[in-house]
């Protein structure tokens, strides 16, 4: 009767520990797929840290533009040269009897 009773506990045993074993299997499996494919996961944050860093590209490219537009800007308010230049070419004129000629190339003549 006590042999009987320790196989019963052996096995109960046996299957207390694959039951547990295969939790622990498919807690890792689930831990490891929210960890690459999750909100959080390690896939999101490559792309967010791309995205990041295209952003931060953008913005200096933007930086350098502002810094351009500023040197134009402070160009144009000091240059009276500048500001002629600027309104010839729009086809001003700087007196009334000036005339402006405007030659265009044959297209025979044009390089290619």
């Amino acid at each position: 009767m006590r042999n009987k009773r320790r196989k019963q506990v052996e096995a109960h045993k046996k299957i207390r520990r694959s039951i547990l074993f295969t939790l622990g299997i498919l807690a890792v499996i689930y831990l490891s797929i929210a960890l690459l494919f999750g909100e959080k996961g390690f896939l999101r944050y490559s792309k967010l840290k791309s995205n990041k860093a295209e952003i931060q590209a953008g913005i200096k490219n933007m930086e350098r533009q502002n810094e351009e537009i500023k040197k134009q800007i402070d160009k144009l308010k000091k240059d009276p040269n500048t500001i002629e230049e600027l309104a010839r070419d729009q086809g001003l004129t700087k007196d009334d009897d000036e005339i402006i000629y405007n030659f265009k190339p044959n297209e025979e003549q044009q390089p290619q």
